[in-house]
């Protein structure tokens, strides 16, 4: 059996497509639109050791989809489209009427749509994905594999806010996660290296960011909440501040829905408290220059994580092991150094040489 998982976002397309016989799992090539919407964007794929690249300037999710839908016959693995028996969407954010692994149907559509206000950057571009494919391919089911299934087992005490509890119960408004694809391969993988994996706090850092409390296998607890918005500064996501900042702006600078919605998704963050980019690289690059509040987004990120760190050590009196994943997780070794500076009291040691190691395999790198 042939299927193609597939990640949908702003601003690329990914995919992978897999073979399974019987128990045994088999890649069979990767790809990717990256790059939408820009006069630079590109068709990508790697099947084995063969990469293949074509320029499609200004690529709408829908030309990129198209793309892919031919490219996967044209230059292979597939010999055409009858040998794809099911298309693995990865959802964000189907709130509380959807809470696992689903065959995408009217109620899944409806869920997602639900929560398109709230969930734009996300929600959004996985609508058109969905649309796309019933139309042009009618006949493949698809499957909706939601980031929020994971966290199903975090404790209600974690995950109810202090509003009036009729009102978040009407409207769904609770702590559902985010990243839970990420943070259930790491709980995995973790099982699969080490003994030590009884208590683990996954640290998913990139444009996007989340940290979870892993207690025997089982999300416990996570920094993001009832959308992606929230827990720590991202790159362009301001993470949790005083919920009365809202009315206060709304007050002060006569600031409307829509205007506080693009603030809260494209105008915080890296990219709100630097002034300079959404990129962590750019402001290493721009703080190493002098730029006081490219260096001040860089503090401000660090010390929330060691933040959450040090709380959900708390809540699960102890750790075994400190996980790094995400773009900036796997890739930045000098964020990773200042995270886990002076957490030695709490039993976090870093060992700077294997932390400076390029290879990309999963490696140990503390003390």
């Amino acid at each position: 059996m042939k299927i193609m998982a597939l990640n949908s976002g702003g601003s690329s397309i990914k995919y992978q497509l897999y073979e399974f016989e019987k128990e045994k799992e088999i890649s069979l090539g990767r790809g990717a639109i990256k790059r939408l919407y820009r006069d630079d964007s590109f068709w990508e794929q790697q099947i084995e050791e063969k990469t293949l690249r074509t320029s499609i300037p200004q690529c709408s999710h829908e030309q990129g989809l198209k793309a892919i839908i031919n490219n996967i016959v044209e230059y292979g693995p597939l010999n055409n489209l009858n040998e794809l028996k099911a298309i693995g969407i990865k959802c964000i954010n189907g709130g509380n009427r959807v809470n696992s692994t689903s065959l995408i149907d009217f109620n899944v559509i409806s869920a997602l749509r639900d929560l398109e206000s709230v969930t734009p950057v996300h929600n959004s571009p996985t609508l058109l994905t969905i649309d796309i494919f019933r139309r042009f391919l009618p006949h493949i089911p698809l499957v909706g594999v939601f980031e929020t299934t994971f966290h199903q087992s975090i404790p209600p005490a974690h995950s109810t806010y202090g509003l009036p509890f009729d009102l978040c119960k009407k409207h769904g408004i609770f702590k559902f996660g985010f990243h839970g694809n990420s943070h259930r391969y790491i709980s995995e993988k973790i099982s699969q290296l080490t003994t030590a994996d009884k208590r683990v706090i996954s640290c998913h850092l990139g444009s996007g960011s989340s940290l979870c409390a892993i207690q025997n296998g089982k999300s416990f607890d996570i920094s993001s909440g009832f959308t992606p918005q929230s827990g720590i500064i991202m790159s362009s996501r301001p993470g949790d501040f005083d919920p009365q900042v809202i009315t206060y702006l709304q007050e002060k600078e006569k600031m409307h829905y829509s205007a506080i919605n693009e603030l809260l998704v494209k105008k915080s963050g890296f990219l709100g408290i630097s002034g300079h980019s959404t990129e962590i690289w750019e402001l290493e690059k721009a703080a190493q220059e002098g730029n006081e509040r490219a260096l001040l987004a860089i503090d401000v990120f660090i010390y929330q994580v060691k933040k959450y760190i040090g709380s959900f050590i708390a809540l699960m009196n102890g750790l075994d092991s400190l996980v790094f994943t995400g773009g900036i997780g796997e890739n930045d070794a000098f964020i990773r150094e200042k995270i886990c500076h002076n957490l030695d009291q709490l039993g976090i040691l870093i060992d700077n040489q294997k932390n400076q190691s390029s290879d990309s395999l999963p490696k140990p790198i503390h003390d």
